[in-house]
């Protein structure tokens, strides 16, 4: 994830005196993040799906939260 973060920030900071650069690479984790959690929540509540779905994400959770 952090070569990716590296191209956002290279490709959508134009001007870096206002900005952090810890500060901006802080908030793209966090919205990241948040994102993450919406989809698993969405994807929770899915009754009508499959086991297959609490796999995903009981596999989610294990590989990338630390």
């Amino acid at each position: 994830m952090k070569i990716e973060l590296e191209k956002i920030i290279e490709n959508n900071i134009v001007h870096n005196t206002l900005l952090d650069r810890q500060s901006v690479e802080k908030c793209v984790e966090e919205s990241y993040n948040l994102g993450v959690n919406d989809v698993l929540d969405w994807l929770s509540k899915m009754d009508h799906l499959s086991d297959n779905v609490k796999y995903i994400i009981e596999e989610w959770n294990n590989q990338n939260r630390s």
